[in-house]
């Protein structure tokens, strides 16, 4: 039987007492600048295998510590179920709940994924804020979604956890990810062999459909045999305008709070300030 099942539930219960300690006082932390006590693969939907939840809390423990910059997943049945409305909202009071998050700034980034509502929400904080974009946010659901809609969470996480690594490096020399720096679609040698094979058979198509009407055609010498005596008779004569100048200046387009970049920000029950974005699948 697992022992996943219930860690996010039995942890924060644990933590309920802390309650009144967190609204009064700033959390303590450990002395590698992150809370106790806490699993960073909450499996409570089941929807892992045992092997793929160890695997999962490993890579999250090793990128966090390395980063210094927590990364937690999480997977509930339904909202319902947790007596919320809006994934924003469970995602932003999960986080501060917990304690997750590196440091001061509580640094970090949560998914979280309701199985039953198949909907997805990232919540981020401190330096997550600045590492995840609104448009860096959209691109990364997007590589996680396809994988999520097929029951495959354990492939969908691994996305996860590999293009948080590359947001939070990317942030960190300067250019974090958004609206006009989005990774990079690896180009594969496979596709220009492809794309050079199809172009191939194209024209060697055409060259010969174009060959196969030219039956009556031989060549000549000069091009006296296709010039009829006195077939050019000069009858009208004017004076056509072939070209003009026209000279445009494009209009500025309007941009929409979507094209702006950067990211939103909100504030949480507890008063702290998240970013984050989801979507469904």
């Amino acid at each position: 039987m697992k022992n996943t099942a219930t860690r996010l539930r039995s942890l924060c219960a644990a933590l309920a007492a802390l309650v009144i300690l967190l609204a009064l006082a700033v959390p303590a932390f450990a002395a590698d600048g992150f809370a106790d006590l806490y699993y960073r693969m909450n499996d409570s939907a089941e929807v892992l295998t045992g092997d793929e939840d160890s695997e999962l809390e490993t890579s999250l423990e090793e990128l966090s510590v390395r980063q210094s910059f927590d990364v937690v997943v999480a997977t509930i049945d339904s909202l319902e179920d947790e007596g919320y409305t809006s994934m924003e909202e469970y995602a932003d009071d999960l986080y501060d709940y917990c304690q997750f998050g590196y440091g001061e700034n509580r640094d970090g980034v949560l998914l979280v994924v309701s199985i039953g509502d198949r909907k997805w929400h990232i919540s981020t904080c401190g330096y997550g804020i600045t590492a995840f974009t609104d448009a860096g946010i959209q691109y990364l659901g997007e590589q996680m979604t396809s994988d999520m809609a097929d029951g495959d969470y354990a492939a969908a996480f691994r996305t996860f956890i590999q293009w948080t690594d590359a947001y939070v490096t990317a942030a960190r020399e300067g250019h974090p990810y958004d609206v006009d720096n989005m990774p990079k679609e690896p180009f594969s040698i496979v596709y220009l062999g492809v794309a050079l094979v199809i172009g191939l058979i194209t024209a060697l198509i055409v060259t010969g459909v174009m060959k196969s009407r030219l039956k009556s055609v031989a060549p000549q010498r000069d091009a006296t045999s296709y010039v009829r005596q006195g077939s050019m008779k000069l009858t009208n004569q004017r004076d056509l305008y072939l070209y003009r100048e026209v000279h445009r200046t494009e209009r500025p387009k309007e941009s929409s709070s979507s094209d702006s970049g950067g990211s939103s920000t909100h504030t949480s029950s507890s008063g702290s300030t998240h970013g984050g974005g989801g979507g469904s699948f």
